[in-house]
């Protein structure tokens, strides 16, 4: 049951969002732009949510910004590149909404807001290689640098993810190739990039608008009339104050997914998965309260997958940190089962390689694949790339398992050693004959993304050279990305498809309105905002 409608409001605004990620702040500016009172509520003590700690790149169709760069798309090629990926899994008109109007919110921000984007030329879409996909250019925009300082005592509340230095995806600021002298000057300007520079410039667009945020305040409970529409709800601070505030026009869930929630996470994903890649907070709150509201769900299965990997060394804020996983791309390598066998192309998106793990034995009764799973590879691997937080030419730290042979190798990691050895065999026959008839490692495009993609020469190569490493390979996920199912206006529906007054969601707070998919760089941020952009339009004007 919802909260009685109380006496008397602590506080009365016309629409209230909570959280402060990508979708959030976009809703919120949305909904200012539209004439509206907006209050926005963060749980946290910091703003930007996982949109702040990633790369901060929408995925959008159209957008002026290809246009600009010479880059052509059209509409019927994304519509049906989304369907061809999300194999019947998304609504038809929630993918059309997504592409048309994708493209205009974009074109807004851009004329009316601090919000700017470039195109990253050198980052093609992930399934280039496919039929449907675009060929050339990419989809997917960068956030410019921004200066930090334009949001005065905000800035250092604004979240970052310790491993992401302040260059553009384009720079190489999640991939590599590092500028010492580009970071060291952005860091003494205070100019941030990425997830940083979108959530900044979005807040500034807020503070423009005079929109009002409290942190380290969480909703709790929705507020609900007689007549079923939500007209606020409760919050609690961190110091135990609970506030009753009265929504006249809405109330826009965008505070994250479920991952960090174990009993939301058992009741409805396919897999306990053990390793968030996200800032601890995203603990359902916005679920829980559109359940109790009655809304409709979606997607619950689902999450952002990522095969994270773990220097047990670092933490942030009193967790170790799982990291995007590096290295299994690279030659010199294979990623094996506890059978010693390989199991999945190693190089598939992130999105798609954790799947494999959910692969399911009816003969031995089990789930052979379960991570953790093993990256193996050698010294050649561990001379060349940064793997984890070990940089090439340093000693390889206490939490790496290593050997001088792959049997002594798999002992040590409870791998199955005949298995082992034999995959390693195998894997060095079919590098000597270029080609991997097995999974076709050096044929997609994510292998290599900016490489030329996949090929014999940039992901086929021996493991030989000793010693010889492990690491463990988790199911992780960039947050989860099932929940209530929301209409072409953002607005919550109800197991009979009808609205529930009042109530909206966005990004990982609702159920992905594109489905299970993530169609390439961008592919979460893109339809959280667009989306989040809708409901906040249509609160202010409900």
């Amino acid at each position: 049951m919802s909260s009685s409608i109380p006496t008397h409001w602590d506080k009365e605004v016309d629409v209230i969002v909570l959280g402060t990620g990508g979708a959030a702040l976009t809703a919120a500016v949305a909904a200012s732009e539209n004439g509206a009172n907006v209050l926005v509520l963060e749980k946290t003590h910091q703003i930007g949510g996982t949109t702040a700690f990633s790369g901060g790149v929408p995925w959008i169709p159209l957008n002026h910004y290809m246009k600009e760069a010479g880059f052509e798309d059209n509409r019927e090629d994304a519509i049906n590149y989304i369907k061809r990926l999300a194999l019947g899994r998304a609504d038809d008109h929630m993918i059309e909404t997504f592409v048309d109007k994708g493209h205009e919110v974009i074109r807004f921000l851009h004329d009316h807001t601090p919000v700017k984007f470039v195109m990253p030329k050198s980052y093609p879409e992930y399934y280039a290689r496919m039929d449907e996909a675009l060929k050339h250019g990419t989809r997917s925009l960068d956030p410019a640098p921004y200066d930090l300082n334009e949001i005065g005592e905000w800035g250092p509340l604004v979240r970052q993810n310790p491993l992401f230095p302040p260059l553009t995806l384009e720079e190489g600021g999640a991939v590599g190739g590092i500028d010492f002298q580009v970071v060291a000057e952005r860091m003494q300007n205070n100019i941030v990039t990425m997830g940083r520079s979108l959530i900044a410039s979005l807040f500034k667009a807020c503070l423009d608008r005079g929109v009002e945020t409290l942190i380290e305040t969480a909703g709790k409970e929705l507020i609900i009339n007689e007549d079923g529409q939500v007209v606020g709800l409760i919050a609690e601070t961190k110091v135990g104050e609970v506030l009753r505030i009265a929504a006249r026009k809405g109330v826009v869930l965008a505070s994250g997914g479920f991952e960090w929630n174990k009993q939301l996470v058992r009741a409805f994903l396919k897999a306990e998965f053990t390793h968030p890649v996200t800032p601890p907070g995203n603990e359902g709150d916005a679920l829980m309260m559109a359940m109790k509201a009655g809304a409709a769900l979606e997607n619950m299965s689902e999450a952002w997958w990522y095969p994270a990997m773990v220097d047990p060394t670092f933490e942030y804020e009193d967790n170790v940190m799982a990291q995007l996983g590096s290295g299994r791309m690279g030659p010199n390598s294979i990623v094996v089962n506890k059978y010693g066998r390989r199991f999945v192309h190693e190089g598939t998106t992130y999105n798609d390689m954790p799947r494999s793990f959910f692969n399911y034995d009816p003969v031995k009764i089990e789930f052979p694949n379960e991570a953790p799973v093993w990256m193996i590879f050698d010294q050649q691997l561990k001379d060349s790339q940064l793997i984890v937080t070990m940089t090439p030419g340093d000693p390889a730290p206490e939490w790496v398992d290593q050997a001088d042979s792959i049997r002594e190798l798999a002992e040590k990691i409870g791998v199955d050693p005949d298995g082992l050895e034999d995959e390693v065999r195998k894997w060095n026959e079919y590098c000597e004959q270029g080609v991997d008839p097995d999974f076709h490692r050096g044929t997609i495009q994510f292998e290599a993304l900016t490489n030329g993609g996949g090929s014999p020469a940039n992901n086929l190569g021996k493991i030989e050279k000793c010693p010889f490493y492990a690491l463990p390979i988790y199911l992780g996920a960039l947050g989860t990305n099932g929940g209530p199912k929301i209409n072409e206006n953002g607005q919550v529906v109800n197991f009979r498809g009808e609205p529930i007054k009042g109530l909206y969601a966005a990004g990982n707070a609702s159920g992905n309105p594109l489905g299970p998919i993530y169609p390439s760089a961008g592919g979460t941020i893109g339809p959280a905002m667009v989306f989040g952009f809708l409901a906040g339009q249509h609160a202010a004007n409900s």
